[in-house]
């Protein structure tokens, strides 16, 4: 009870009949009166980017597009799916158009879980890319209106002082980097929010809004929230000492701060606890912390990307992206200067900001704030919240700018304006800081200085100063925005043929119902299947299933530890996959592989001639073994362990069986072939085919001679040619023939090139600019044994019955006891029923669902529930009640003290 009388302290003026008549809700017009600041900080950055918008031609103002990184190759896509799917009603659990198969459920949590995205469906599919671009304008007009909201409340003021600091927040560095991020957004309009919730719940006693705000921010985006509930804890221990002068009040304090965070992270848990079980099985779901502490650069240069005009950052290098407003070098000086702000506040919110910029040079920091890994690219993915802290001292600042001496004022200016023209001195990143990035920053600096001088005088006219102050504010906002963010690319470039590829795939399906994948020799992004809606191999995604990107480096096709691609594929990978179809823009692919069924514009439609069902039977052929090969590994080094454990013998854990890992002791000879390490991957294939039972290699090595700055290779028969390069210096590769040109970028992924059909006699010249020495083995595709290794893997196939997005059903007659392959990832909660019976299922390579199946007819099901997702729903229903339960405990308590205060207030009278 003491316990629900802290968090109801603050609340005396609800209980006071005088007061009830300011408690009522304020009309829209005394509204907007009160709140007119957090309005004009809502327009000034919105405005800002539609002017950019229309200036750089974003459609429709011209024919360019606001689609930048991953944007372009993941946002657009993985919402056009969710649009699918939301319009025809299917599931959000799985999709079979995300890669080979994936589980759906955590690609939303991760990319697509705004609540702002279901309003895609009040849109024209045409118009998906729009919906997402002008989304970002008004995601960064919020981020202005709540930071205002956050200024106005903190330091209990309307004084349009606060105005410029959140149009700086809105249109900091950050934004300028990764506003095209429109999944971590929210987290970045919400976070004013929640500093603003935790400071109430601190000092208040008050919760809702903390808890409210912070689990939207955990729903909106995990990943970013990650990095936000790591600064609430820091921000948490400032306020504390800060405002909690008793261990009473301190005691209080953490337990609401504690009840209230796990219950925010309970509502979430619909999302967390299912994108936590396909996580397990990413590339991200082990890390090697830092064994040494390193520093990346010193504090003078983080502290110059303050300036304007300075490229942002998001490569692979760690420079963080602070700008907000050149303004902080003068302010920041007068805030420590300042004898009036308590110096035990003022030590503390320091000592947050100075630990904030060491987190970003400092290795082990950076490993921590990003959840315990590296961040691929998009480097300081946290320094939002050191831009908040920072704008919030700037504000008080320029708020208690009076208390300040003229001469503080003119230390601060000659401060600012030599560590300025230090960093001009000292930089020399030509491709960071401008020419004009120095001067730019000057000006506006001496600019800010006057300001400050003349409102310091009052004499002033303080209407025409705060309104020379928001233009210079805007157009400083506005030349950093335009000079280092909005890039823009061809929207008719990126639609174009979409609506001939839609085509076709309509026009197959309507004649091959069977489940098969389509896939493309050349694309726009790796995730053009979920772009269209057709299946496919390809996939670029963070949630991708690190089991299927460890087959594809096997098998020599591209890949990372945040996507797998078709590229590399040979007909012998590509019918593993139970790629059918292939798109070109050719009308002259190679006949010997491919049928030219079906065009429509630009593109055609080739079916392949080898190919394989969803499902096969892989039986045991005598005559082969493994350790024959002189690169076979040492005896009891080839097994195959379980998905997500590191041994197959191995129990699995407490964990392993929550998230429903399998464990496969069982190895088959092609599994033995693909658990060999090191191999060139078509040597790898030539094993898997002599694994069935054939004599001759699929790939035949191809003599080649190394001259001057490239390799010759000579086709010494006519056929299909591919090559490997050894050299991983090697990224690009360009070959030239009499027949055929092609280039080869990006081999730093490692996979087999695909030189094409050459005649007999054909020279081909393949070179690199990265390097004089290629390390290249050349072979020509043996088609004869290609089609003896298909038909034996097609000789038990599983017929594909019925199919949707979570069900498949088939049946297959088999004729001797083995393994049925299924192209299907295996992923926690899919259940498997055979001949009716739920069986547990084995892995192939730990990568794809197999079954042991004994001689004769059987029925195959198969059947997907993300797993995790049934705890997730009871754990969020539970904390919603548990905060419902204290929010009407709350309500009659309060109601009870109302009426106990009434009643002495009564009994007083009489007494009277």
């Amino acid at each position: 009870m003491k316990f629900m009388n802290t968090m109801t302290a603050g609340r005396a003026a609800r209980n006071n009949p005088s007061k009830t008549a300011a408690s009522e809700p304020p009309s829209p017009g005394r509204w907007i009166r009160s709140n007119w600041a957090c309005l004009l900080s809502f327009a000034i950055p919105f405005l800002i980017m539609l002017a950019i918008f229309i200036i750089n031609g974003i459609f429709p103002f011209g024919d360019e597009s606001f689609m930048h990184s991953d944007m372009y190759h993941q946002y657009v896509p993985f919402l056009s799916e969710m649009l699918s799917k939301i319009r025809s009603g299917d599931s959000l659990s799985y999709s079979w158009n995300v890669g080979v198969g994936s589980n759906f459920l955590a690609l939303y949590a991760y990319y697509m879980a705004s609540p702002f995205n279901w309003l895609v469906a009040l849109f024209p599919d045409k118009y998906l890319i729009e919906f997402m671009s002008y989304l970002v304008i008004l995601k960064i007009g919020f981020s202005g209106f709540t930071f205002s909201w956050y200024l106005t409340r903190h330091f209990k003021t309307r004084s349009a002082a606060v105005v410029p600091f959140a149009v700086f927040y809105a249109m900091s560095g950050y934004l300028a980097a990764y506003n095209w991020n429109v999944m971590w957004l929210d987290c970045i309009f919400l976070f004013p929010l929640i500093a603003l919730g935790l400071e109430k719940l601190v000092t208040e006693g008050k919760y809702r809004l903390y808890c409210i705000s912070l689990a939207l921010c955990i729903l909106s985006n995990y990943y970013i929230s990650i990095m936000v509930c790591i600064f609430l804890v820091l921000y948490f221990l400032v306020l504390l000492v800060s405002h909690c002068s008793s261990l009473r009040r301190m005691g209080g304090a953490v337990l609401r701060f504690a009840l209230f965070s796990v219950l925010a992270g309970g509502m979430a848990a619909i999302l967390l606890i299912p994108e936590y079980s396909a996580l397990h099985l990413t590339k991200f779901s082990d890390f090697n912390f830092p064994s040494k502490l390193t520093f990346y650069f010193s504090t003078i240069d983080m502290l110059a990307r303050h300036c304007m005009d300075v490229a942002v950052e998001t490569g692979l290098d760690h420079w963080p992206n602070i700008y907000c407003g050149v303004a902080v070098f003068l302010l920041v000086p007068l805030y420590v200067s300042n004898a009036k702000i308590s110096l035990r506040e003022k030590a503390a919110r320091l000592g947050l900001l100075a630990f904030l910029l060491v987190s970003f040079s400092t290795n082990v920091l950076n490993f921590m704030w990003h959840g315990m890994n590296y961040p691929d690219s998009l480097p300081c993915r946290q320094s939002f919240m050191y831009i908040f802290l920072l704008l919030t001292l700037c504000c008080e600042a320029v708020l208690r700018i009076r208390e300040c001496s003229f001469k503080s004022l003119g230390v601060s200016c000659c401060l600012s304006l030599g560590f300025v023209l230090l960093c001009e001195k000292l930089l020399k990143d030509d491709e960071a800081f401008a020419v004009e990035t120095f001067l730019l920053t000057a000006v506006f600096l001496c600019l800010y200085g006057i300001f400050a001088y003349y409102y310091k005088k009052k004499n002033f006219n303080l209407k025409l100063l705060a309104v020379l102050t928001l233009v210079v504010v805007t157009a400083e906002a506005s030349i950093n925005m335009y000079q280092t963010s909005v890039s823009v690319t061809s929207r008719s470039k990126y639609l174009e043929n979409h609506d001939n590829y839609q085509l076709l795939v309509d026009r197959i399906r309507e004649q091959d119902p069977d489940f098969y994948r389509f896939e493309k020799f050349s694309r726009v992004t790796k995730n053009d299947g979920t772009m269209i809606g057709y299946p496919t191999a390809s996939l670029f995604s963070s949630t991708a299933n690190g089991q299927v990107e460890e087959f594809y480096e096997k098998l020599g096709m591209s890949h990372s530890k945040v996507f797998y691609c078709f590229d590399g594929a040979t007909p012998l990978t590509s019918s593993l996959l139970s790629v059918r179809y292939m798109f070109s823009k050719s009308s002259k692919e190679d006949p010997n592989l491919y049928t030219l069924i079906d065009s429509e514009g630009d593109i055609y439609l080739y079916e392949c001639k080898y190919t394989l069902p969803l499902g096969f039977m892989v039986s045991e052929h005598p005559g082969f073994d493994i350790t024959d090969s002189p690169d076979a590994p040492a005896d009891g080094d080839s097994s195959s362990g379980a998905a997500g454990t590191e041994e197959g013998t191995e129990n699995p854990d407490a964990l392993d069986e929550f998230l429903g890992n399998v464990e496969d002791t069982q190895t088959d000879v092609l599994e033995a072939v693909l658990d060999r390490e090191g191999s060139n991957p078509l040597e790898t294939q030539n094993l898997m085919v002599r694994a069935l039972g054939l004599q001759s290699s699929l790939f035949e090595s191809v003599p080649s001679q190394e001259e001057g700055n490239g390799t010759i290779v000579t086709a010494q028969q006519s056929g299909h040619y591919y090559a490997y390069v050894g050299n991983s210096k090697v990224d690009t590769l360009k070959m030239e023939s009499e027949s055929l040109s092609k280039s080869f970028t990006k081999l730093k992924y490692h996979y087999i090139c695909d030189l094409g059909w050459h005649d007999e006699g054909d020279v081909i010249s393949l070179h690199s600019e990265d390097s004089s020495s290629l390390s290249l083995s050349a072979y020509r595709l043996d088609e004869d044994i290609l089609a003896q290794a298909i038909d034996i893997l097609g000789s038990e196939t599983m017929t594909v019955d019925s199919f949707d997005s979570t069900h498949i059903r088939g049946h297959i007659q088999v004729s001797k006891a083995g393994e049925l392959v299924l192209s299907v990832p295996y992923e926690p909660g899919w259940k498997v029923l055979v001949d009716g019976e739920e069986v547990q299922p084995g892995l192939f390579d730990d990568t794809f669902i197999s079954l042991s199946l004994e001689a004769g007819e059987h029925t195959v099901e198969m059947h997907y529930y993300p797993a995790g997702l049934t705890l997730g729903i009871v754990i969020t229903l539970i904390c919603l009640a548990a905060f419902v339960l204290i929010l009407i405990l709350e309500k009659r308590i309060s109601r009870d003290g109302y009426g106990n205060s009434k009643k002495l207030t009564t009994a007083e009278g009489s007494n009277d």
